[in-house]
């Protein structure tokens, strides 16, 4: 029944932005290594996780129009308005969280809540524009980190992966905008798939 909303990613293009979130998140995660944070020279906002408790420090920042972007170790939340979409690091599956639930530190994934799928047109729509949102702010932080330290920085981080990811790590950046330019094209065409029957009345 909900198999005919199209609110999964295409198989390719999901597998696909799975394999960059993967390498974006290892690069983070060695840039807030580097001795001088890269993260909070760039000005993101660090909450610390407290001694003893389980999990990984938050980092957030603001994006447009009033949204915002929260970094952890596990994943991403993306919120815009009420709505939030969490995208984990394992699996890349958004999903919708309750905006309450981040009214309070959180640290770790489970404080987040259960996690729920999009189930209605705009909550797909909505979950492919925090999408879009999230690889535009990775694109530019690889156009930051590339500006300031050249491209060896990343060179650096890439050569501590245990495995070598299928494209060169001068592309993210680039490869972050194709990606987000087809999920826009996906929304696209299934706005205007909406719409069809419209037209011809």
């Amino acid at each position: 029944m909900g198999s005919s909303l199209p609110c999964a990613l295409p198989h390719e293009l999901r597998r696909q932005g799975e394999r960059l979130f993967d390498i974006s998140m290892w690069c983070l995660g060695r840039d807030v290594l580097h001795p001088e944070n890269l993260l909070l020279r760039r000005g993101l906002r660090r909450e610390r996780i407290p001694r003893g408790q389980q999990g990984t420090s938050a980092y957030s920042a603001e994006l447009g129009e009033g949204g915002a972007l929260t970094l952890w170790g596990f994943g991403v939340v993306c919120r815009g308005g009420r709505d939030c979409v969490y995208v984990p690091r394992c699996g890349f599956n958004p999903a919708l969280v309750d905006e309450r639930r981040l009214a309070r530190p959180v640290f770790n994934a489970a404080d987040l809540g259960v996690p729920r799928l999009p189930s209605t047109p705009d909550e797909c729509a909505t979950t492919r524009s925090a999408l879009v949102a999230v690889a535009d702010w990775l694109a530019a932080h690889e156009e930051w980190v590339g500006a300031l330290l050249g491209p060896e920085w990343r060179r650096e981080c890439i050569a501590a992966l245990k495995k070598a990811p299928s494209l060169p790590v001068e592309g993210l950046a680039a490869a972050w905008r194709e990606w987000a330019a087809r999920v826009e094209a996906l929304e696209r065409s299934i706005v205007d798939a909406s719409l069809a029957p419209l037209a011809g009345a």
